[in-house]
């Protein structure tokens, strides 16, 4: 993989490339977020820094739902995808690069080294 498009499996498990930056929001929350350990799922995340609850949905009833109400269960998938991206806009991304500008490291260092 590394031949092909530069990326590489470090010690900790993690898929980095030099010339790419691989932000992880996960990685800010456990660091940086000043949220208790078990408030360390999206759901949490999402209720304590972007004041988002979301409706939740019983696993049990998401087949149920998928064929008689398939747009509820879509608006609960995109507002995940929403929520991780505000959530790294808003944070993670500015934190990150205004850290960057005064630790002399790459963007993905800063992050898991700082």
């Amino acid at each position: 993989m590394f031949n092909e498009i530069e990326f590489r499996k470090d010690s900790q498990d993690c898929y980095l490339s030099r010339p790419c930056i691989h932000m992880d929001c996960i990685k800010w929350v456990k660091r940086d977020s000043y949220l208790s350990v078990d408030s360390h799922g999206l759901k949490a995340v999402r209720k304590a820094k972007l004041h988002y609850n979301s409706i939740e949905i019983n696993p049990e009833h998401m087949r149920r739902l998928a064929v008689e109400q398939s747009q509820t269960l879509s608006n609960d998938s995109v507002s995940y995808v929403v929520a991780k991206y505000y959530l790294y806009m808003k944070y993670v991304h500015t934190f990150i690069f205004a850290l960057g500008t005064i630790i002399p490291m790459r963007p993905d260092d800063v992050l898991r080294k700082g």
